[in-house]
C-alpha cells in the first residue's frame, strides 16, 4: 500500500533547542497519513510520520545539531515540530504531532 500525502508545508522557521534559538532555515515538510485510516476527508487523526528538509549550511553545525536533544521548528504559522535530524544533509523526522500556535 502507498503512502497517502495529507500536506505539504514550506517556508522559514526558526530552530530552537529548549527555548535558545539556533538559526533561521528553509524547510520542506511531508506530512503523511497512517496506512489504516481511509482518505474519507477527516484528517485529524490521520497523520503517520512528518518528515522533510531543513537547510543546513556546513558540516560542523549540522553534527552540533544533530546532537541536539531537543530540537524544535517553529513553523512560519506558529505551529511547532519536536524532530530530529536524520543525516548531515539536512533530512528531519517529526518526535511527535505539530503542536498549535
Amino acid at each position: 500500500m502507498s503512502r497517502r500525502l495529507l500536506q505539504a508545508l514550506t517556508g522559514t522557521g526558526s530552530v530552537f533547542t529548549g527555548d535558545h534559538l539556533l538559526r533561521e532555515t528553509p524547510y520542506r515538510l511531508s506530512i503523511w497519513a497512517k496506512h489504516d485510516v481511509p482518505g474519507d476527508g477527516d484528517d485529524r487523526n490521520a497523520v503517520g510520520s512528518i518528515e522533510g528538509h531543513i537547510e543546513i549550511d556546513g558540516m560542523s553545525e549540522a553534527v552540533v545539531l544533530a546532537g541536539a536533544e531537543s530540537l524544535t521548528l517553529k513553523l512560519q504559522d506558529g505551529r511547532r515540530l519536536p524532530f530530529a535530524i536524520l543525516d548531515t544533509g539536512g533530512r528531519i523526522v517529526g518526535r511527535g504531532d505539530l503542536e498549535p500556535a
